[in-house]
């Protein structure tokens, strides 16, 4: 399977720079309500969002939503708190912290 380069955005003051490759793109947009055309960084931003904004989710619940192999780092400049997971690619375990 090939990776997709980095992408990176910025929505609300939320940056959030993603590599790698979700493999249920097409459920977690319906899930998070997002049109056609949103990326797998604007999926990260929504899932964040959700978790911040309608939890209490556990950030790990948040992530095992999400398949494939793939690493983010997001930054929520307004609440001043880091949301950082990856896949590792040889283990396929997921690893993160919600600071």
């Amino acid at each position: 399977m090939s990776y997709v380069g980095r992408l990176f955005a910025v929505v609300d003051d939320i940056f959030c720079l993603f590599q790698g490759h979700l493999e249920n793109v097409a459920n977690l947009k319906q899930q998070y309500g997002l049109n056609k055309t949103a990326t797998e960084v604007i999926i990260i931003i929504e899932a964040y969002r959700t978790l911040r904004d309608r939890g209490p989710y556990p950030a790990a619940q948040v992530v095992r939503d999400f398949q494939g192999k793939f690493a983010f780092i997001l930054y929520d400049s307004g609440s001043k708190t880091a949301f950082v997971a990856a896949v590792s690619y040889s283990l396929f375990k997921i690893s993160m912290s919600y600071l």
